[in-house]
């Protein structure tokens, strides 16, 4: 929930007051969708995990404000399974990878990017992948930055060595992150790390 990057929220409400003089219908849809994802950051603050439909709508209200912003640049293409929409996965694990898809992948450049999520059950395991078709590494985009390291560290916090965080950079072809969790959809059924964690 802190990591709502402060930037996103100055850039959103930039946009608006740009927009308030030039298309007020635009203005008051971005004001709307920024003040309903700053409710379910909210309301879901004390969820160690969420459903992933539940995730997935969030995303689709951020990607929303992005595309606003944004205009034609930025494509969004979700590529979720049903039998994956019931799965437990950290609340708010997404956004900062797709604000990373988003800055590094489609903000630098000027023509049109693509951010794709994508999830796929695995014997057991769900994996998750926030992927970008942008140039691949600038320095910036690394497994130190702010948004990588934080997720790297709160998915050992909550699986141990049950789960994996891959970075796939393709220079001049796009970035992955891709995650492995232990896949379940029971709030009860959680492994004991996280148990261990919630307490």
């Amino acid at each position: 929930r802190m990591q709502l990057n402060p930037h996103f929220l100055f850039n959103t409400l930039n946009a608006i007051a740009t927009l308030l003089r030039r298309d007020l219908i635009a203005a008051e849809r971005m004001l709307v969708r920024l003040s309903e994802l700053l409710r379910r950051a909210l309301d879901s603050s004390n969820e160690t995990e969420v459903p992933l439909e539940q995730e997935l709508d969030f995303i689709d209200r951020y990607v929303e404000i992005e595309q606003l912003r944004f205009g034609d640049r930025l494509e969004y293409v979700c590529e979720i399974p049903e039998d994956a929409r019931g799965a437990r996965i950290p609340n708010l694990i997404l956004q900062p990878l797709v604000e990373n898809a988003i800055k590094h992948g489609v903000e630098p450049r000027a023509r049109k990017g693509r951010v794709r999520v994508r999830a796929e059950r695995r014997n057991g395991s769900l994996r998750l992948e926030v992927s970008d078709d942008g140039d691949g590494s600038s320095g910036v985009k690394s497994e130190s930055g702010i948004g990588l390291a934080n997720t790297r560290a709160r998915l050992q916090s909550l699986y141990g060595s049950d789960c994996r965080f891959l970075l796939n950079d393709r220079r001049n072809e796009g970035f992955t992150v891709s995650l492995d969790i232990p896949f379940h959809t029971d709030p009860d059924g959680n492994p004991e790390t996280l148990k261990a964690h919630a307490n």
